[in-house]
């Protein structure tokens, strides 16, 4: 730093000798213009000087990746691409998978007179789209019977297992769109 403002001190008074030295003429309004700029590259010499450097212009040298790489491979740290590429893909098709299957969960139960004992569904990737393809589904009702009564009349409703895996298939494909044939449904006795 000091080194610097010294030769910013040395060109300013080089700069006003020149001046000084060189007698009113029509020449002078040139040699401003040439002092100005000289002024002008001593300022601004660490910018340059920056600018210039490889360093700044391309980063690490590719010397220092090789090394790099060469040091991972040989230790047996090295992963490919496409290995690491197929286990980021794996591990977002995983919590994909388990938050379809919690919101599926959430949805009959609270949609339907069902508990639900186990859920699995079968997820794929195709490029940044992630899609339902299978659902297994083993629910338990809570009543199998249910009285309704309409005026003087008590009648006895029983649960239709199909009626209820159809209500079922319904709800997911309303939510999720997965084709009824997809939807593989066991209904427990309670």
């Amino acid at each position: 730093m000091r080194n610097y403002l010294l030769t910013i001190i040395w060109t300013m008074l080089f700069v006003v000798i020149v001046e000084m030295i060189f007698p009113v003429s029509e020449l002078k309004k040139y040699l401003k213009l040439v002092l100005g700029f000289i002024v002008l590259v001593v300022i601004a010499s660490p910018l340059i000087t920056l600018i210039s450097s490889q360093e700044w212009i391309q980063g690490t040298p590719p010397s220092e990746y090789i090394t790099f790489y060469q040091k991972q491979f040989e230790d047996g740290e090295y992963i490919p691409y496409q290995e690491e590429k197929k286990k980021q893909e794996e591990s977002v098709k995983q919590v994909y998978q388990e938050q379809i299957e919690k919101q599926l969960t959430a949805l009959l139960e609270a949609q339907l007179p069902v508990s639900v004992e186990s859920l699995s569904s079968e997820v794929t990737l195709k490029g940044s789209h992630m899609s339902i393809q299978e659902v297994k589904i083993e629910v338990i009702p809570y009543t199998s019977e249910s009285f309704i009564t309409i005026g003087n009349k008590n009648e006895s409703v029983v649960l239709n297992q199909e009626y209820l895996e159809n209500e079922i298939k319904k709800c997911i494909k309303d939510f999720y769109n997965v084709d009824n044939a997809n939807i593989y449904i066991i209904v427990q006795d309670s």
